[in-house]
């Protein structure tokens, strides 16, 4: 059976576009030995996720009024005055944009908490602000993903 022409239309549309590029050879060493230690067999796919991350992480910056979702990485002394209870606060104010969130105690006065975000992008970054404000935080994260 012979595609119509909105089959083959459809084909084109999902192909994939060649491109090429230059780079240092000093640059592509270090790419292709990342590359190997992150499992990947061809450079293609590599280069494809390193372009997801780089649009996930520059994406997001410009779109207050848009929608995402993201996980919020927060690692904090938990014997700092009131952290746990300031950290629960916040999250109970922002529960219509998070969907889940993990406590784990890595060692007597280290906990890494993880927090599934899903909304407005304005409103992911309020919880965040308020979050890395608590005394006791020793790093905090967000990782924005885009749907592609």
């Amino acid at each position: 059976m012979k595609p119509t022409n909105r089959d083959d239309h459809k084909h084109r549309k999902n192909r994939a576009t060649r491109i090429s590029m230059s780079l240092a050879p000093k640059l592509l060493k270090q790419f292709d030995k990342s590359m190997i230690q992150a499992g990947f067999s061809d450079r293609s796919k590599a280069i494809q996720a390193a372009l997801h991350a780089f649009v996930d992480e520059n994406e997001w910056k410009g779109a207050e009024n848009q929608s995402g979702a993201g996980a919020v990485f927060m690692l904090y002394d938990n014997h700092t005055y009131n952290q746990d209870r300031e950290s629960i606060h916040a999250q109970h104010e922002y529960a219509d944009i998070i969907s889940s969130s993990t406590h784990v105690h890595l060692d007597h006065h280290n906990c890494l908490e993880t927090i599934m975000v899903k909304g407005q992008v304005k409103k992911i970054r309020e919880l965040v602000k308020v979050l890395s404000q608590n005394r006791g935080i020793k790093s905090l994260k967000l990782h924005f993903v885009t749907l592609v």
